[in-house]
């Protein structure tokens, strides 16, 4: 049974934040909590690969519906990764790797520069990672 993580996240941004001129830091906020949350109550049912990475697909869906930056909504999603890992028990490497499989998904639905301008952010705020999401959009749907 898979649970439904990426559409709770998805709600929550088009429901909350659609207004806010500033929604990032939230965006962020809201994925942590969703994903912390998640990992621990389903922990036995679900691998927490899979729930990070929906989670993280969600918030940034809907933050693309509702038009807003998805580098500025990428970056403040992989900020909260450490503390995801460190809140679930969880390894932060892991848990960067599972947000950039939820987040590349969403990511190639935009235009066609937006990955570019989200590896330069991502090498740009955690040394080493741009190389990571590389690989990670090459071999998406492969």
């Amino acid at each position: 049974m898979e649970y439904d993580i990426e559409k709770i996240g998805k709600e929550i941004v088009v429901g909350r934040f659609r207004e806010l001129n500033d929604p990032y830091t939230l965006a962020g906020e809201a994925a942590r909590k969703i994903a912390v949350a998640a990992v621990i109550s389903i922990r036995g049912r679900q691998e927490p690969r899979v729930t990070v990475a929906a989670t993280c697909r969600g918030v940034l869906a809907g933050m693309l519906l509702i038009d807003k930056d998805l580098v500025s909504t990428v970056i403040a999603v992989l900020s909260q990764m450490a503390t995801i890992a460190q809140d679930a028990n969880l390894d932060p490497a892991d848990c960067m790797i599972w947000a950039m499989e939820g987040i590349v998904p969403i990511v190639k639905m935009s235009s066609d520069s937006t990955g570019d301008k989200v590896r330069d952010a991502i090498e740009a705020n955690f040394m080493g990672a741009g190389e990571v999401f590389d690989r990670v959009f090459r071999t998406a749907g492969a």
